[in-house]
């Protein structure tokens, strides 16, 4: 009997297990409910601001649309990371001014969508 093969089958269930239950701050910032709101959506809460963020992504061949979708999404992942519980949107598009240094400018159109990640505070 050839006892290779079951060791190398139960070390790969062991990884895949492994794998499967991380603690990776991706993955919560996928989970975690953070929504992209707009300034007059803060009403009267009262909140702290945790972070100016700022996103860029190519137009490319998708169109504007798409590209501000991405942005926001990865603006509303970053703001997980940080633990705050909404993103709330300055300025997002194909005009909007980049504030920080552009190393690497992108070939063709970008949008830059700027945010602020925010965290209500208790009453």
């Amino acid at each position: 009997m050839n006892k290779i093969p079951l060791c190398g089958a139960m070390l790969v269930v062991a990884i895949g297990c492994g794998s499967s239950t991380s603690t990776d701050s991706d993955l919560k910032a996928w989970t975690r409910e953070v929504r992209v709101i707009a300034p007059q959506q803060i009403g009267d809460r009262e909140y702290e601001e945790v972070a100016n963020l700022e996103e860029k992504e190519n137009v490319g061949t998708f169109g504007e649309e798409n590209a501000v979708k991405t942005a926001k999404e990865n603006l509303r992942r970053r703001a997980a990371k940080l633990d705050a519980d909404a993103v709330v949107i300055i300025a997002c598009g194909q005009n909007v001014r980049s504030v920080e240094p552009d190393q690497m400018r992108g070939m063709g159109p970008e949008v830059v969508c700027q945010g602020v990640a925010i965290r209500w505070k208790s009453n």
